[in-house]
């Protein structure tokens, strides 16, 4: 077996245990919840390639147990920084990367999605890809202090799990390429103007507040929640589908763009990137 790849265990889906993949992301049943926690605190939870592969496998976990809705949350200071650039450049140069794959669900909800209810809890520094996990759940709880980006514009590229377009359905137009087009951060009181998160607790109190908020979700009838949950998601994002298919491809047009060639050539040079829109 490669030890690289998220083991698929259905035997265990019932149990209460943490499940262990790849040592960056735990599964744990608690109850009616499903609680699904990044691990890899070493690089502020930055997400590799087996670690996206991995929460894919423990959403498809969740989606097929009779948990009634889900938990995200994150060890340590860090929600997650994003995407690892340094482990995931081989794959995009390769114009391999995926978020799909057979026994997976698409953890930013672009092509399959979880059926159920996520809630998430965030903290300290939430990134870029990590930002797109956040705006795929349904109800989001931050920690007083924690501040956001979507910065991939600044970086030569643009969001290819969905950014863009939840920010600018949830936050209004103006307001989403404010922060979208600086690549500029922002913090919990601007997250709340937005929409972009529901609550906001002192740090440490992110996490209860997310369970509990899913526990009163879980309380309700299983078909019920769902089916709610499906016609809210279909009246939002129906006109997102033909979008979401053009991310991939959008984001590896700007890979050969001579602007991003610039930009690694400048980060290698320790000088300022010079763009000139090729």
């Amino acid at each position: 077996m490669n030890a690289n790849k998220p083991v698929h265990d259905d035997k265990t889906v019932h149990d209460n245990k943490p499940v262990h993949r790849d040592k960056t992301v735990h599964y744990e049943r608690r109850g009616r919840l499903a609680l699904i926690r990044l691990d890899r605190t070493g690089t502020s939870n930055a997400i590799d390639p087996p670690t996206l592969e991995a929460l894919g496998a423990a959403y498809h976990r969740a989606d097929n147990d009779d948990a009634v809705a889900v938990v995200l949350h994150a060890e340590g200071p860090d929600f997650s920084v994003g995407l690892d650039p340094k482990s995931f450049l081989p794959t995009l140069q390769a114009r391999t990367y995926s978020a799909d794959g057979p026994g997976r669900i698409n953890p930013f909800g672009t092509s399959t999605r979880l059926s159920k209810p996520l809630v998430v809890a965030v903290q300290g520094t939430v990134g870029a890809m990590a930002h797109e996990l956040m705006l795929a759940a349904d109800v989001r709880v931050a920690a007083d202090g924690t501040r956001f980006s979507q910065g991939e514009v600044s970086r030569g590229t643009t969001p290819a799990g969905g950014g863009a377009l939840r920010m600018a359905a949830e936050a209004g137009w103006g307001n989403a390429m404010r922060w979208l087009l600086t690549g500029e951060s922002w913090g919990t009181d601007e997250a709340v103007r937005l929409g972009l998160v529901q609550e906001v607790v002192p740090l440490g109190d992110q996490l209860p507040r997310a369970i509990e908020i899913a526990e009163k979700i879980a309380a309700n009838p299983p078909l019920a929640v769902r089916a709610t949950l499906e016609l809210g998601r279909r009246a939002r994002e129906a006109h997102a589908q033909q979008v979401y298919a053009d991310l991939i491809p959008t984001l590896y047009r700007l890979l050969d763009t001579a602007d991003f060639a610039e930009r690694l050539a400048a980060l290698k040079e320790g000088r300022d990137p010079v763009y000139t829109g090729r």
